[in-house]
């Protein structure tokens, strides 16, 4: 599909390619058109840029993708974060961090892509309109310390999401894909950056870091986080029904990873 560049948006156009704009947003169009551009002289822009094909429509308000010359046509990018990027753009100050299987694929840990992407959100955070369907969210903040970024994209750090699967154990849905990327993430974290973001944990989360650990043969690691905070009284690791595997050192009763981790479960 062949798409014009109307005169009047020409140079915006311009301004957009020498960008390397990704998402484009109301304020982004006003700053483009000079000083003192009305919100709604913006949003007109922006429609005429959509009419000819060179902004792609998102389900966050006030923001598009751009569809730059090079792909040839008003081809989207098929960013899977793009509304997270977007949301972002249009929020700076929103305080949502990918999580879970989201954060794992990013990564390189989970091979296979979510059904639906992972969002963590602090207490009070809103979980946008636009997410909805595609994504949902785990309530658990890890501060900064547990926040990196991937693309451009904050994200959970490896040791953020060691301590966020034993937050939420139910929080990770795929379990099977957990068991087979767990070792690997266990090697690869920092045992006192663990504890470090566990200092804002419960005690059960406390244990099942510990557990995630021990699971893996990762004894040493184990006993760092088990020296840190001892534990004190069972916990569970997945639902509580019968036939679980209890790991006495970490006092963990595990009835939802044991059977995916290829290597076995330490003592």
């Amino acid at each position: 599909m062949a798409r014009t560049i109307p005169p009047s948006l020409a140079s915006v156009i311009e301004q957009l390619e020498l960008e390397g704009a990704g998402i484009v947003t109301v304020a982004d169009l006003a700053r483009m058109r000079g000083p003192n551009t009305p919100d709604d002289t913006a949003r007109q822009v922006a429609y005429e840029l959509q009419r000819t094909g060179w902004l792609g429509r998102l389900r966050t308000k006030n923001a598009w993708e751009f569809l730059p010359g090079a792909r040839g046509g008003p081809i989207g990018s098929e960013d899977r974060f793009v509304e997270f990027r977007a949301r972002r753009a249009t929020d700076p100050a929103w305080g949502g961090v990918l999580a879970m299987e989201s954060a794992a694929t990013l990564h390189g840990l989970a091979q296979r892509v979510p059904a639906q992407e992972v969002v963590a959100l602090p207490h009070g955070e809103t979980f946008p309109k636009a997410f909805s369907g595609d994504w949902r969210y785990v309530r658990l903040d890890l501060g900064r310390h547990g926040t990196t970024l991937v693309n451009a994209l904050p994200t959970w750090t490896v040791d953020a999401l060691i301590v966020g699967v034993a937050a939420r154990p139910s929080g990770y849905r795929d379990v099977a894909g957990l068991g087979q990327w767990l070792e690997l993430a266990a090697e690869r974290v920092d045992a006192d950056a663990v504890i470090g973001l566990l200092k804002t944990q419960n005690a059960a989360t406390r244990q099942r870091a510990a557990y995630l650990f021990s699971a893996t043969l990762f004894h040493e690691k184990a006993d760092q986080v088990l020296h840190a905070y001892p534990p004190h009284q069972p916990v569970w690791f997945g639902p509580r029904t019968t036939g679980g595997h209890f790991d006495g050192r970490c006092l963990v009763n595990d009835t939802l990873l044991r059977k995916y981790l290829s290597i076995g479960v330490g003592a």
